[in-house]
């Protein structure tokens, strides 16, 4: 039994550190446009500061660095929530950092749902700015969101109504995971530390 045990870690051991080697020799491409992104540590010292700015002044926390992409062409910060550091499966993956739940996602599943009111209730200040919080255009899922010409296109969360846009912040040239709900940010992602989901 014990040798089973043993070999079990070894096996996942292994495992994830050729994970973490292919992920670096193969990298992983932005979920928008589709370019090979950049991992934090190999961006320019400016672009380095500029986004480390951007979590220290708006989100008033330490980001887990090597969970951070950038994509080069589209400017888009793929943060240590978004769900790239262990899955790279991008937005449908992100990570509430509010509640930490996975599944942020486009909001047309909770528009035919009928859970937009709850969303409405939660960000009262927001439905008249954000197009998606008084959606007309009767959406039959997260693929009519995608292609979505509305000027501020949210994600949000199911489970605590939070709600997000990728928008440049304070003049950067990239754009950020916004939080735009009147809500403390958490400090650290599940997915940073490779565990599961913190409970209700």
């Amino acid at each position: 039994m014990e040798a089973f045990i043993i070999l079990t870690i070894l096996i996942i051991v292994i495992l994830g550190t050729f994970g973490r080697w292919a992920k670096g020799f193969f990298g992983c491409c932005c979920h928008e446009c589709g370019t090979k992104m950049q991992p934090f540590e190999k961006l320019p010292d400016r672009d380095k500061s500029d986004i480390l700015e951007y979590f220290k002044r708006f989100e008033n926390r330490e980001p887990d660095e090597e969970g951070i992409f950038a994509c080069g062409h589209c400017l888009l910060v793929y943060d240590d929530f978004s769900g790239e550091k262990r899955t790279m499966d991008g937005d449908e993956k992100s990570f509430c950092k509010v509640c930490n739940s996975a599944g942020v996602s486009y909001i047309g599943p909770m528009v035919i749902s009928g859970e937009l009111e709850k969303f409405q209730e939660r960000n009262k200040n927001l439905i008249e700015q954000i197009e998606c919080l008084r959606c007309q255009r009767k959406p039959s899922g997260v693929w009519d969101c995608i292609p979505c010409d509305t000027e501020i296109k949210i994600t949000a969360c199911r489970r605590c109504y939070s709600i997000y846009a990728q928008m440049p912040v304070n003049g950067s040239r990239y754009r950020f995971h916004v939080l735009l709900s009147d809500r403390e940010i958490i400090k650290d992602s599940a997915d940073s530390k490779w565990g599961l989901f913190e409970p209700e």
